[in-house]
């Protein structure tokens, strides 16, 4: 079963605790618990903050090297997503067609 456990709030400098308070009542009206260990004000682009295991927070343009607020994917991702390219083009699988690796990798 899936649950919609995750939110995200974005709101005004100085409008955290009314919409901290907002999201309370909501989620007591829908009968839901809040888990206050995961709760927390996050004030961007000065922290970050990690969602679905992307963080958000201040990024850097490679190409211009200007700030902006962005995500990137995870370092636990990135080396998963390595190790798995890794495994798929190892010697032992250079017995497939290019065109179906290729097609397999760009997914």
């Amino acid at each position: 079963m899936n649950y919609a456990d995750d939110l995200v709030i974005l709101c005004k400098r100085g409008r955290a605790d009314e919409a901290l308070l907002r999201m309370r009542e909501i989620m007591g009206k829908l009968k839901l618990t809040v888990n206050e260990d995961k709760t927390r004000v996050c004030r961007i682009p000065e922290e970050e903050f990690d969602f679905l295991s992307y963080p958000f927070g201040r990024m850097y343009s490679a190409r211009t090297g200007q700030a902006r607020i962005g995500q990137r994917p995870s370092k636990t991702s990135i080396k998963r997503m390595v190790r798995k390219s890794h495994a798929m083009t190892a010697e032992a699988m250079t017995w497939q067609e290019t065109t179906a690796l290729v097609d397999e990798l760009n997914r």
